[in-house]
């Protein structure tokens, strides 16, 4: 399962674009029209971009001990606070500058995204670990009075390893409210979560998939996302209400 992580994880191209530590609204798009700011909610579109501009900035945020730390982006909005906070964790092998672009999109809409790197790396990282960090970065980010958090709105999400990862930390900590896997794998060799961890949750959860990669498709002969182990496996698990989205002809790495 390691090595078909690493094949599917190879991808290095950035599709959504721009340096997220280059500072204030970096990244397109971020400066919508304003008359979005007072339009009814049922006339705004949130597939489009947002009307708050935002900041960015790294931050080192300690994890369960001194040895680990949880480097991240924070994308900071414009917006007036209470925020809600989503933490954001990367599929296995993969820069969280891949993900910018959701971290964009969600700030423009007035989100505080915490953007994560794992604070272990490798083939041998521990999932249970990485998941007991998550926690941390939310108590990290309600402390810091400027992000004004609103600790009744906190979301998780992540591609991949890191869909299972967010779906881990959601049953370590009650206040997460929601999680979103994208195209999330439950490899077991890190410990399965789907159904342990999934069939208690409270977190309201939504899964957006591909089947494409449920058979041997990677270069080392293993599927990318198996049917075993892939999106649909979270949704069987889940309490309702629970979401499932298929991608029709999407592939495991057009997540990122």
């Amino acid at each position: 399962m390691i090595l078909l992580l690493a094949a599917c994880g190879s991808d290095s191209s950035n599709p959504g674009g721009g340096d997220p530590d280059a500072g204030p609204g970096s990244g397109s798009g971020i400066d919508a029209p304003t008359s979005t700011v007072d339009a009814p909610v049922s006339s705004v579109d949130p597939a489009t971009t947002g009307p708050a501009t935002f900041t960015t900035r790294t931050a080192a945020i300690p994890g369960t001990s001194a040895a680990r730390t949880v480097t991240s982006t924070v994308f900071t909005p414009s917006s007036a606070g209470p925020r809600a906070l989503v933490v954001v964790s990367p599929g296995f092998q993969l820069d969280r500058a891949q993900y910018t672009s959701y971290a964009e999109h969600l700030a423009s809409w007035g989100f505080v995204v915490i953007l994560t790197t794992y604070a272990e790396s490798g083939f041998s990282i521990n999932h249970e670990a990485i998941a007991a960090d998550v926690p941390k970065v939310i108590d990290w980010a309600l402390a810091d009075t400027t992000l004004a958090i609103d600790a009744q709105k906190i979301g998780l999400a992540g591609h991949s390893l890191g869909g299972k990862i967010s779906v881990r930390a959601a049953s370590l900590d009650a206040r997460v409210k929601a999680v979103v896997g994208w195209d999330p794998v439950d490899s077991t060799n890190g410990g399965s979560v789907a159904p342990e961890r999934v069939t208690g949750l409270t977190a309201k959860l939504a899964v957006v998939g591909e089947t494409t990669n449920a058979t041997t498709t990677s270069a080392f002969g293993q599927a990318c996302a198996p049917a075993a182990e892939n999106f649909t496996t979270f949704y069987a698990a889940a309490p309702s209400p629970t979401l499932q989205v298929t991608v029709t002809g999407a592939d495991h790495m057009d997540w990122v």
